[in-house]
């Protein structure tokens, strides 16, 4: 079962993003909150897609929100957690710290838990 996190910033921004997959999608699709650089937004992208690209433009260009360029102040605890060691060597975790926004390019970006998905 996945879960689905709002990302906010103090300027405005905001979107709904999932992470992870469903029951029966889980071994071909991951969602993860991505930095493209090529549209410069916020997407959701499919970790396990090859071609990894961004879903709205195509770009290659694009940085999972786990990535240490992304992150502003760290955070205590997990927002959002998904188990992926096995198919991409790491485990993907959203923390309550900040990570850069995509509109105002500041480190004050937040994902806040919001519910689940299956």
């Amino acid at each position: 079962m996945g879960s689905t996190v709002i990302a906010q910033c103090p300027c405005g921004y905001e979107a709904e993003l999932a992470v992870g997959g469903g029951r029966r999608t889980y071994r071909t699709i991951c969602y993860f909150p991505c930095l493209c650089k090529g549209c410069r937004k916020l997407v959701q992208a499919n970790l396990l897609a090859d071609p990894l690209a961004c879903p709205d433009c195509g770009s290659a260009e694009i940085v999972p929100y786990d990535q240490p360029e992304l992150a502003g102040a760290s955070g205590e605890s997990q927002t959002a957690h998904w188990a992926m060691e096995h198919s991409l060597g790491r485990d993907l975790v959203l923390t309550d710290g900040t990570y850069r926004c995509p509109a105002c390019e500041s480190p004050t970006l937040r994902f806040l838990p919001w519910g689940l998905f299956d």
